[in-house]
């Protein structure tokens, strides 16, 4: 019982807020209704009276104030409730939506001082149709000033009396723009009608990538992975690239995932800042405007208002975070700077900076930069950078770098480096990825995909009778992880763990020759792990043969230095299998180090 009160009570918790939702969305549709009204020579209150019980509802007004007795003469067909009272008061008398009613104001003309302001309102209408528009653009770019026509195709605006010349813009997505020269300074009612590009149909398809690429969960566009072609790259141009379905260059399978993880960081910061308006501008206007400064606290919050994505500023300046077109010279936001399009000059943000095409100059953010484009340049974070496309220049991260397209200079990590194609300088880092490299990584593993140096090996020794390795990275300089045992043969060791460095050269017909340089921890049988204390350290030189593309056979000399914080680790008497060349006489049983020369043998599996 107890049970199904609460639920009842809740039920009736849900009632009560659906009605008043629908109250409230019936009481802001009041204005927007539609009725068809023909009155001859009729006094007004008489005109009220009928206008509000066609639409529901009822007028408040002060009889005083408006001659309720004067005549009224109006035909009008299916038309907004807004359009009859603008036709019936000719903007002498304000009204505004409150529950039920919409109160009427007389409109009080200033008697001593100009006002300041005027207001512009009225609908944009699609001119073949007739259909009232939502979301289009209205601004006047010399104040930016700017609003959006609402669901019902209505706007309002609101001018500065002082200007010259106004000349009112009006976009809108899919049709032509037009530009109106407003020559009074007095609130007025004014209808726009727009024509529909017909020289642009777009299909169904092309049409949601449209809104998609600056929607309000995406407001910096991103575009497909396409990768730089190497065999059209020009030295000056680097915005070249081929479609990424090509075979060669196709990264879905690589980085699907790297990419899916930073649209949804982009689209996070962007969505928590930016707002509507802004993505509907975004949207609608095509046009460029400039500004030398601006300042805001928020995107929606500054010197540009709501159309500071569409401006290309020189010098932006931004308390918590910026939104704009373009930058020219210098951007600094104490959290974040999202930029639409390119960047020149000098880019610092506290947490993160966002650009949507390509940077040239010097870009810092202490956390993450995201750069959909190119860049030309500088990009330095202490956690992680992304670039879309190529790098020329520098990068730098405490955590990561990311470049998806080519690399002409050098990243700089202390975690990982990705480039797809790295084509001069340098990866510098603990993790290094490359598809191909025309150059070195140096790090503690680095893996070429496409022209990199890899050997899956297995040999043995004197020291070992069973050692496997993996090397990585390029022939001229690749890492080395090795491991080798014993078993559990008396006298020998258990387990030896090793890494290093090595270089490869091709000698020709198959034949090859590497040196190696290797570090090993080595463990005995029934020693504990804290007590470790025995340390392989070996350089060697081999001569490969390869037995097909993907097989070879190796063997060659080895130079061994064995020490350890325990005396007579190896009984040289009773040892088996190989026998070494011992480096200053053989050792007895009150050596810590032993040196000799061995040698090895084995197979290899290349890449």
């Amino acid at each position: 019982m107890a049970a199904n009160s609460f639920l009842k009570h809740k039920a009736s918790i849900a009632l009560a807020w659906l009605l008043l939702l629908a109250g409230a969305a019936s009481a802001q549709e009041l204005l927007e209704k539609k009725i068809s009204l023909n009155v001859t020579n009729r006094p007004l209150d008489e005109t009220l009276q009928k206008i509000g019980d066609l639409g529901g509802f009822s007028f408040s007004y002060s009889p005083d104030m408006i001659d309720v007795k004067g005549r009224v003469t109006i035909q009008a067909n299916n038309l907004s409730v807004r359009e009859i009272l603008t036709a019936i008061f000719k903007n002498k008398v304000s009204f505004r939506e409150r529950r039920r009613y919409i109160i009427l104001q007389k409109v009080e003309a200033p008697k001593d001082e100009k006002p300041e302001n005027f207001n512009l309102n009225g609908y944009i209408i699609d001119n073949k149709t007739g259909r009232k528009l939502a979301n289009a653009s209205i601004y006047e770019s010399a104040t930016l000033a700017s609003a959006v026509s609402n669901q019902y195709g209505y706007y309002k605006i609101r001018l500065p009396v002082s200007l010259s010349a106004v000349r009112l813009e009006v976009r809108k997505e899919d049709y032509i723009g037009k530009t109106i020269s407003i020559a009074s300074r007095e609130d007025k009612y004014l209808q726009i009608k727009l024509n529909p590009d017909t020289l642009k149909p777009l299909s169904g398809k092309a049409a949601r990538a449209v809104s998609m690429m600056d929607s309000l969960h995406h407001k910096v566009a991103i575009p497909q992975f396409e990768i730089v072609s190497e065999s059209n790259f020009e030295p000056d141009t680097v915005t070249e690239r081929v479609a990424a379905s090509r075979p060669e260059f196709n990264l879905a399978r690589e980085s699907e995932k790297l990419k899916t993880t930073y649209r949804k960081v982009q689209s996070s910061f962007v969505s928590a800042f930016a707002s509507a308006k802004q993505a509907i501008h975004t949207r609608n206007i095509q046009d460029t405007l400039y500004r030398p400064f601006q300042a805001s606290i928020l995107p929606f919050l500054g010197t540009n208002h709501e159309l500071s994505g569409n401006i290309i500023n020189d010098y932006s300046i931004n308390l918590i975070a910026g939104y704009s077109l373009g930058v020219n010279k210098l951007e600094v936001g104490s959290l974040l700077n999202v930029v639409r399009g390119n960047v020149n000059g000098f880019q610092l943000a506290g947490v993160s900076n966002i650009v949507g095409k390509d940077v040239s100059g010097f870009q810092y953010a202490n956390f993450l930069n995201i750069t959909l484009g190119s860049i030309h340049g500088f990009q330095g974070t202490n956690f992680i950078n992304y670039i879309g496309r190529n790098l020329r220049g520098f990068q730098v991260a405490g955590v990561g770098n990311v470049v998806v397209g080519s690399l002409e200079g050098y990243q700089l990590s202390a975690g990982y480096n990705y480039a797809h194609t790295v084509r001069s300088g340098h990866q510098i880092g603990f993790v290094n990825y490359a598809d191909s490299s025309a150059t070195t990584p140096f790090g503690i593993f680095s893996y070429v995909r496409t022209n990199g140096y890899r050997r899956y090996e297995f040999s043995t020794d004197e020291f070992n009778y069973f050692n496997t390795a993996f090397k990585t990275g390029v022939s001229l300089f690749y890492n080395i992880f090795s491991l080798g045992t014993n078993g559990f043969a008396n006298d020998k060791p258990l387990l030896t763990l090793g890494y290093g460095f090595g270089t490869a050269q091709n000698l020709g017909k198959g034949w090859g020759i590497n040196a190696d340089l290797t570090a090993n921890l080595v463990l005995f049988k029934d020693e504990p792990l804290e007590d470790v204390g025995t340390g392989l350290f070996k350089a060697s030189i081999a001569v490969e043969k390869k037995l097909g593309r993907k097989f070879a056979l190796f063997a060659g000399p080895s130079v061994n230095l064995l020490t350890s914080k325990h005396s007579g680790i190896m009984d040289t008497e009773k040892s088996r299998g190989l026998s070494p060349i011992w480096l200053g006489g053989r050792p007895d049983d009150s050596r810590k180090t032993y040196g000799w020369v061995g040698v090895q043998a084995g197979i290899r599996f290349c890449n």
